[in-house]
């Protein structure tokens, strides 16, 4: 598997298996937009890059707005690849996280720096365009707990609602 923050270069010879001219053509694209938005410049002194997207994301919701739609733009250029629902559903989330936490002024703006949400989409790609049987049991763990975490906030809103009605009737 790929480490995180990586690039694939340019490959010499005969594609490895699984890696079509159109794969490969399309990782390229979808690299060039993550490292555009994620990873442009190194930050002197530090391990750390940063791209176009906190920049961008400094215009209120403007900014959030259109690096989310370059994000959905990465989502449905890796669907093309048939790629498991769970794992596009997991692209899905990592650009909707950057977008709603993006509006929230300053904040969203430092999750930015962290985050990197389109370098992240480019992994999965990377992994399961290659490989569509590769494991997905952490995506769809991730999924189960999600549904947990939003199960227990509706429950605490209606005990929470209850409690409100009981002391003012």
């Amino acid at each position: 598997m790929q480490a995180r923050g990586t690039r694939t270069g340019p490959t010499r010879g005969p594609a490895p298996a699984g890696r079509t001219a159109r794969l490969l053509a399309a990782e390229r694209r979808i690299a060039f937009v993550a490292h555009l938005l994620d990873d442009l410049v190194a930050i002197p002194g530090t391990r750390s890059r940063v791209g176009l997207d906190p920049l961008i994301g400094l215009i209120p919701f403007l900014g959030d707005l259109v690096t989310a739609v370059v994000g959905a733009w990465i989502v449905l250029e890796a669907a093309r690849f048939r790629m498991p629902p769970v794992v596009v559903a997991r692209m899905v989330v990592n650009v909707v996280v950057d977008f709603v936490f993006g509006i929230i002024p300053f904040l969203g703006d430092l999750l930015d720096f962290g985050f990197k949400s389109n370098s992240r989409n480019l992994d999965l790609f990377h992994r399961y365009a290659t490989d569509p049987g590769a494991d997905t049991a952490s995506h769809t763990a991730f999924f189960a707990g999600l549904l947990l975490v939003f199960v227990g906030l509706g429950w605490a809103a209606l005990v929470l609602v209850s409690r409100l009605l009981t002391l003012v009737f």
